[in-house]
């Protein structure tokens, strides 16, 4: 039967055209269920189905949307190969068609194409060696501050390189060089960046790094930009430190907006202290970034990501009002502790501030602007964490912020419980209530959301969300708006996950590390399902 999967696999690959997604599609879906039935009759104990060093992973996901009806399949396979020192992979990626929003379609709407191949050696030990990989790649150099190369499908960031990177280690340097090009919004690769980095690690308890990296435009007669920064990474006693410190150049702007008076066009800097006491945690963060971006000529590739210093939620309605990173025009702090008062009782507090720049700053004074200093983000969170018995656990939570892009004030108040029992089974409720100002129009309304989980580790998964937002435009005139899905998820064998949702969901946005993408509001069917053998 698997055999005649592969023949089948064969042919169709034969003419393959975004005419011919349908039978691309039902190619995929075809051989996940070959590689599932025996896998799942086989529940004791983990069946190997793929020669040895062969690897194959499937991310598929399904949504109709019955208001617009809009439809959209992505699929991405991925098949990784290792024998010895060798390493090689590729991704077939599939839409029929993509997320109709250009900054994640790249005008990829019917398409079919294997879009990340590569090709590594690994020569040497952990210590010393050589890594040299050929294709497509992805990289981070320290915390991002000049490149953070990756892929994160929840908010379709996907700026691989296509190039050559090589990795040296001896006597406890670590020298890494890399040229890549990245893919712009309309799916072509013409900038190139050159990246040189090098790190020292032989002294103990602490690590020193330095980077170099320049970005050639494809339009001629347009000078390059590069970027520079240095890092030193210290640990003793009960501390962690990190801090990094770099520049950006580009000899047009300095030129044309600074007579070369200027030797730096931005400059940015990261530090991150982490103390550890007995029972007592504390976390201090700090940013300063000014004309920090570094991306592609079109603007449409970022190649760094610096550190947000934002509070990640792990709740629905806090992150209702986030506030994205803007690596050109951002000074903050965040500072946190967290507590354990007992073996039964964590507690955990965070505060944020996030302010744009003063008049002087150089984003201000490349764009010849003249705007005071304003809070761009200010937020609060507390968690506290009991387990009253093995099979009991409440928490209860409150999160604050004041955000400016959307001129909102919001307080959030939460409850959560579990109940575990019969050793597998957990029930879980999650209770969350915002009450949002609106700054300018001091308009006042609320949301509740309510999520009642039902999970049977570790195959089975099954819950309720509901949430209504009640509104009064005009007084004595309430206005109330009701969304609600059910979500199943389970597990085929040892190496498949679905997940289906059915119903609505409120439009809002989607941040990770400060990167955000803005999810318009779904009523229909949605179906994800991972593979991996």
């Amino acid at each position: 039967m698997q055999q005649s999967a592969f023949k089948f696999c064969k042919n169709s690959f034969r003419s393959f055209h975004p005419e011919n997604i349908n039978r691309l599609q039902k190619l995929i879906i075809f051989l996940i269920i070959v590689y599932a039935i025996p896998s799942y009759a086989q529940l004791g104990g983990r069946l190997n189905l793929l020669p040895e060093g062969l690897g194959l992973s499937n991310h598929l996901e399904y949504s109709y949307n019955v208001d617009t009806k809009r439809e959209i399949l992505e699929n991405w396979l991925n098949l990784d190969y290792s024998k010895g020192i060798f390493t090689a992979g590729l991704r077939l990626d599939i839409f029929q068609p993509n997320d109709p929003d250009p900054s994640i379609s790249r005008g990829k709407d019917k398409y079919a194409k294997i879009d990340y191949k590569y090709f590594g050696v690994d020569i040497g030990s952990p210590t010393e060696g050589l890594k040299i990989l050929l294709g497509n790649y992805y990289t981070l150099v320290g915390r991002g501050m000049v490149l953070s190369s990756y892929e994160d499908r929840s908010i379709r960031i996907d700026n691989n390189l296509l190039g050559l990177q090589v990795s040296g280690k001896y006597a406890g340097f670590v020298l890494t060089a890399l040229s890549g090009m990245p893919e712009n919004s309309q799916a072509e690769r013409k900038d190139i960046l050159h990246l040189i980095d090098l790190e020292y690690r032989g002294l103990k308890g602490l690590k020193i790094g330095a980077t170099y990296a320049s970005n050639l435009p494809p339009t001629e007669g347009l000078a390059k930009t590069d970027m520079a920064t240095v890092r030193l990474l210290p640990s003793f006693w009960k501390l962690d430190i990190y801090g990094e410190y770099g520049i950006k150049m580009n000899s047009d702007i300095q030129q044309r907006v600074f007579n070369n008076a200027e030797s730096k066009i931005g400059e940015g800097f990261y530090g991150n202290i982490n103390f550890y006491f007995g029972q007592l945690s504390l976390l201090g963060e700090y940013k300063y970034y000014d004309n920090y971006s570094f991306t592609s000529e079109d603007g449409t590739v970022n190649y760094n990501t610096p550190p947000a210093v934002r509070i990640e939620y792990s709740y629905m309605l806090p992150n209702r009002h986030p506030s994205p990173l803007d690596p050109n025009n951002e000074q903050g702090y965040q500072v946190a502790a967290g507590y354990r008062l007992d073996m039964d009782t964590y507690f955990s507090a965070a505060y944020t501030i996030t302010k744009t720049l003063p008049s002087s700053s150089y984003y201000q004074r490349v764009r010849n602007i003249n705007i005071p200093v304003e809070t761009q983000l200010k937020e609060f969170f507390f968690h506290g964490e009991r387990d009253w018995s093995a099979d009991l656990t409440t928490i209860l939570a409150l999160a604050y912020n004041e955000e400016l892009s959307t001129n909102t004030k919001n307080i959030t108040p939460i409850f959560e419980g579990r109940y575990y029992f019969g050793g597998i089974n957990t029930i879980k409720l999650i209770f969350e209530h915002q009450f949002t100002t609106e700054r300018i129009t001091n308009e006042q309304y609320y949301d509740d959301v309510i999520s009642i989980e039902y999970l049977r580790s570790p195959g089975f998964s099954f819950s309720v969300v509901a949430e209504v937002q009640t509104k009064e435009p005009e007084s004595g005139h309430i206005v109330r708006k009701f969304w609600g899905f059910v979500q199943v998820g389970f597990r085929i064998g040892h190496h498949t996950d679905l997940r289906l949702l059915v119903g609505t969901r409120q439009a809002g946005n989607i941040c990770i590390g400060g990167v955000c993408r803005y999810e318009p509001e779904f009523k229909g069917v949605e179906l994800k399902m991972f593979t991996r053998l």
